[in-house]
């Protein structure tokens, strides 16, 4: 048996890990990286192995830096099934198709600012020849004007890593299957998954491998999820003999649910008393931007509100929560009760979905009050882009951060406390309040993996954590070191491991 490791192995975006078991080859994930444009586009645009040699996909879900290089796989020469749950597949569509849409869109509008930067360019040495000509001391440039100036506009043709027509060469390969059934990817290879309770759909994959006629226990954490509203409870892990595991908090605990929700109960409030200005939440489409309007729900319904107007600026949004219907095993009944009411508009929450692009912009040109959930989640890609652009640099401006921020995004850039950042090739000061609400985060913090975990430790011959930075990996390697674990192990991308 062997496991190679090519993605979530430095960080928390990229899953991507080649399990050679049982005569096959599988592949854990097939996920984007995300952070830096130039680095992620390059990390992004190839494989470090044959897509053409892989047998099967095993999805845990269809969040996109665990699904979004799936096109790419099918386009390199990959046809073989990819396995995960009914939920998974339905929300594979629109966040695969949004995903190729966001790539044209955006490289559309780098490649335009590149042009146009180029036109600039040449004007501006123009007229720097007339001033030095003319001896006069000054004329007026594009770099004295108001614009705020732009900061390493790319400087060849950007182009999407993949299309749309990629995404439907992609999903006739998708494979449902119930949480709990066995099925086969070879005869000596046979998986089943699990209830992962992070988002809709999302699990964690048991596999179990025979060899030599011996069996070996596989299991993969995929996001592994904590309590918290309408979604079910995650199912513990089972016992393996090699397990790979999630640390995106190994080394942090998440504050109450309900505390959580005070804090944006407070920036709610803020805005309230303001009477204008927005209050931004970037927000994954799929899972937090339907647990925010949970929340927000209850707020406004406990501090009576029903002046203050809610959007959600996501077309996949608005898709994905048609999906949260579809699949009631997932959800209980009285969050789902409580989205219709909202939708409904018998709620003082009052949620309008924008479709187009027009509406989208409308919100930019709004004064507010108003609360705007858009994706994405890290603020690297999406509608939320402009709406950062247009209002982080005022002070009416609040902005929720409500997930995980990877490192290298614009995210965490905020969260950092930077004082000016880049925006679609733009510099924006930063005046918004930044306000950073970890607590609705769906992932296990340090005490939940431990608590999944150590029941498995005597049976465990190997674990490997993934899906980490290594200021929490490496301290939740020791601490799983002193709690029975006799191999942690913290592996490196492009990792080889013979087991």
């Amino acid at each position: 048996m062997e496991i190679e490791f090519h993605g979530a192995t430095d960080g928390t975006t990229g899953s991507c890990h080649v399990l050679r078991a049982g005569g096959r080859q599988v592949l854990l994930e097939c996920g984007l990286f995300q952070g830096h444009r130039e680095d992620t586009y390059r990390r992004n645009s190839q494989f470090r192995f044959d897509p053409r040699a892989i047998d099967a996909v095993i999805l845990s879900h269809a969040h996109i830096d665990h699904s979004g290089r799936l096109p790419m796989l099918v386009r390199g020469g990959f046809k073989g099934p990819i396995h995960s749950t009914g939920a998974t597949v339905d929300l594979a569509e629109p966040m695969l198709l949004d995903s190729a849409n966001i790539q044209l869109k955006d490289a559309e509008f780098l490649n335009k600012r590149r042009v146009m930067d180029k036109v600039r360019a040449r004007h501006d040495h123009r007229l720097e020849r007339r001033r030095v000509r003319h001896g006069l001391s000054h004329f007026h440039t594009h770099d004295d004007a108001p614009a705020l100036a732009v900061s390493n506009p790319p400087k060849r043709e950007v182009l999407p890593l993949y299309l749309e027509e990629d995404v439907r060469d992609t999903l006739p390969l998708f494979v449902p299957h119930q949480w709990g059934d066995w099925f086969q990817v070879g005869p000596n290879l046979r998986v089943r998954l699990h209830d992962a309770g992070h988002i809709l759909g999302a699990s964690w994959v048991e596999l179990e491998a025979k060899e030599r006629g011996k069996t070996t226990r596989v299991v993969f954490s995929g996001d592994y999820g904590r309590p918290q509203p309408i979604l079910r409870d995650p199912v513990p892990l089972a016992p393996a003999d090699i397990v790979i595991c999630e640390s995106t908090y190994g080394d942090r605990c998440h504050p109450p649910v309900d505390d959580t929700e005070a804090q944006l109960s407070l920036a709610v409030e803020r805005l309230h008393k303001r009477r204008h200005g927005k209050l931004l939440i970037p927000a994954f489409a799929v899972g937090r931007t339907q647990h925010i309007l949970y929340a927000l729900s209850r707020i406004f319904e406990r501090k009576k509100i029903a002046d203050i107007p809610v959007h959600v600026d996501s077309p996949l949004a608005k898709r994905a929560t048609e999906i949260v219907y579809k699949h009631r095993e997932c959800f209980d009944d009285e969050a789902l009760a409580r989205l219709r009411k909202a939708e409904s508009g018998e709620h003082r929450l009052k949620v309008h979905f924008t479709q187009t692009v027009d509406d989208s912009k409308a919100l930019n040109q709004a004064k507010g009050p108003m609360v705007i959930v858009s994706a994405s989640g890290m603020m690297e890609s999406g509608r939320i882009l402009h709406h950062l652009a247009w209002s982080i640099g005022s002070p009416d401006t609040e902005v929720a951060v409500v997930g995980y921020q990877a490192q290298g995004t614009l995210g965490r850039r905020l969260v950092e406390g930077a004082r000016e950042v880049n925006i679609l090739g733009m510099l924006h000061p930063v005046r918004a309040r930044v306000t950073v609400m970890n607590g609705f985060s769906a992932h296990a913090d340090r005490d939940g993996l431990l608590q999944t975990l150590a029941p498995i430790a005597p049976q465990c011959k190997a674990l490997f954590l993934v899906h980490g930075e290594n200021d929490q990996r490496l301290p939740l390697a020791r601490t799983l070191g002193q709690r029975g674990f006799g191999r942690v192990e913290c592996p490196r991308n492009a990792g080889v491991w013979k087991l």
